[in-house]
């Protein structure tokens, strides 16, 4: 069974609210960009798709719909393959958040979640969708919960500009780079996880990973 991880990034940056809007509730309902529709079409060229999996958040359903309609698929939602929340920062910022939390994965903002917390909730979903499949699966959610949930799967470290990195069989699986979709691979045999790497774009094309 091959498991894809898909965060597609490119979101919509120009969005002003005239009313109060909770800082989630604006990620959950933040649509791709334009050029985040097109990187989602190129999605239905992966292979031999079965299930496919998504947050609720407007981007990773609008991500999921293409690979769905190429497939005749359903789109199944779950709330618990969510981004991490952010909480309240005060005077504080996301920046902050993200440098204070690679360097300790229990550090978090009153009412959000740390990286173990954001952790263990992703843990148990896809755990369960594992379990529940035998095919290949596609979960479309987002780049710090994946982040999160490979914790325990791979090697950690520190990268030039001293920003978290995550590794397995010292290959790099993920970072702060900033792409425009992260797609990661995982090979499960058994319910357990034998191989993690990343899905380059470039193969996009209809030729096997």
């Amino acid at each position: 069974m091959k498991l894809y991880l898909i965060s597609n990034n490119l979101v919509i940056d120009n969005i002003s609210y005239l009313t109060d809007v909770s800082l989630e509730e604006k990620r959950i309902n933040r649509p791709l960009s334009i050029l985040g529709e097109k990187k989602a079409q190129i999605l239905m060229n992966l292979e031999e798709i079965e299930s496919i999996y998504a947050s609720d958040y407007a981007s990773a359903i609008d991500s999921a719909k293409y690979l769905a309609y190429q497939y005749k698929l359903p789109i199944y939602i779950d709330k618990h393959l969510r981004d991490s929340v952010i909480g309240n920062m005060g005077r504080h910022n996301i920046k902050m958040l993200r440098f204070m939390q690679e360097r300790d994965f229990n550090f978090k903002y009153p009412a959000g979640e740390s990286l173990n917390d954001t952790k263990e909730r992703m843990q148990k979903i896809v755990n369960k969708i594992i379990k529940d499949n035998e095919g290949d699966i596609v979960i479309f959610t987002h780049k710090r919960a994946i982040l999160s949930y490979l914790l325990d799967y791979t090697e950690h470290g520190f990268n030039l500009d001293d920003r978290l990195i995550l590794t397995f069989n010292d290959e790099l699986i993920l970072d702060d780079t900033e792409k425009d979709m992260d797609i990661i691979v995982l090979d499960i045999e058994n319910n357990k996880i034998n191989d993690i790497r990343v899905y380059e774009e470039e193969l996009l094309n209809g030729s096997k990973n």
